[in-house]
């Protein structure tokens, strides 16, 4: 891969991709799993009603975490955000991409497994989150 999709592109944070570009031979993997993961990421309010959500992309930095579900192609993002941590105002909203990747600190996660975003709260906070159905019988 010489270069990156600009409809990957478009997902990474602009400090993320600046080095991404640099060290492209690195972010290979990464590169390929978000053009992947873009392919299977349904689009706004497809996922209504579901019991747990598919999480297609995370943002991170520090205690922030933002798990997409839903994305248009173009801006407009649905997903889960836990804030700097805060726990107890974490949510369910709806993002701007362009907004996202204009974060100086935050990144997109090149090696997220896939999971339910359900999974994904419950994993990173268990004492916060009940256990998800996906979670099946793996240990807590």
């Amino acid at each position: 891969m010489k270069t990156i999709p600009a409809e990957v592109a478009a997902l990474i944070p602009e400090d993320q991709l600046r080095i991404t570009i640099t060290n492209l031979p690195v972010y290979q993997d990464g590169i390929e799993n978000l053009k992947n993961w873009l392919q299977k990421c349904p689009e706004l309010y497809k996922t209504d009603g579901m019991e747990e959500h598919p999480a297609v992309f995370h943002y991170f930095f520090g205690s922030t975490d933002i798990y997409i579900c839903e994305y248009d192609g173009k801006d407009r993002m649905f997903g889960y955000a836990v804030l700097g941590g805060d726990l107890n105002n974490s949510e369910w909203r709806y993002f701007n991409l362009s907004e996202l990747t204009s974060i100086r600190q935050l990144n997109i996660d090149y090696h997220f497994m896939e999971q339910s975003v359900e999974e994904a709260l419950y994993n990173a906070y268990p004492n916060h989150f009940k256990k998800p159905k996906s979670a099946g019988n793996k240990p807590s």
